[in-house]
């Protein structure tokens, strides 16, 4: 069965998790990238064992899980421990992805739509058949990062500036969402992107 992979990425902010939610009650299958990159490292996985190998015992907890906040402190300060980390990670979230989106249960929406945060960056695309990517208005990424993750204005800006701009994330897409702000706004153009997908690619 031919199923019509959606990658769906955008800077943190933009409203992707808002699509994804849209393609789920128009009756796709979602996934997302940050849900499964916690599940590759939950104990008795490999991707648990080879970070506990390269860390130490010290980023386990009592209850056996990984002590999270720890971790991300070190990798924030040691862009070398971060990229072996991710060495190890992103080759588990993307075997992990494809197991996910081949064995889901699909209905008569022969699709599914995958929250990929860094798709380009991490060369994903080649996964997909679709790339959408959604944008906003700098400052209301900021504010959004801001609110969600109760930081300061100054360091959500931080958090997006060592993201992919979003013009460079435009370009490599295949389509984009400009999310100005009201989830309806949002929804409808996410109805009238899937409505021109299914014409190219799900019609017979």
């Amino acid at each position: 069965m031919k199923i019509l992979r959606i990658a769906v990425t955008g800077s943190a902010g933009s409203g992707k998790s808002l699509v994804c939610r849209r393609f789920k009650e128009i009756g796709l299958v979602t996934l997302d990238c940050d849900v499964i990159a916690r599940q590759v490292v939950e104990p008795g996985m490999q991707g648990f064992t080879k970070i506990t190998q390269l860390f130490g015992q010290e980023i386990v907890l009592k209850d056996g899980s990984l002590d999270r906040p720890r971790l991300r402190n070190i990798i924030v300060n040691d862009p070398k421990m971060r990229k072996k980390m991710e060495d190890i990670l992103h080759p588990q979230i993307i075997k992990e992805m494809v197991a996910q989106m081949k064995n889901a249960a699909y209905t008569d929406k022969k699709a599914v739509a995958v929250e990929v945060p860094l798709l380009f960056e991490l060369g994903m695309e080649k996964q997909f058949d679709v790339t959408i990517v959604v944008t906003a208005n700098d400052p209301d990424l900021v504010k959004r990062i801001s609110d969600r993750d109760k930081v300061t204005l100054k360091d959500a800006q931080k958090m997006l500036d060592l993201q992919m701009p979003q013009e460079e994330k435009t370009v490599k897409a295949d389509y984009v969402i400009i999310n100005k702000g009201t989830s309806s706004e949002l929804f409808e153009s996410v109805d009238n992107l899937f409505e021109e997908i299914q014409k190219e690619f799900l019609t017979t």
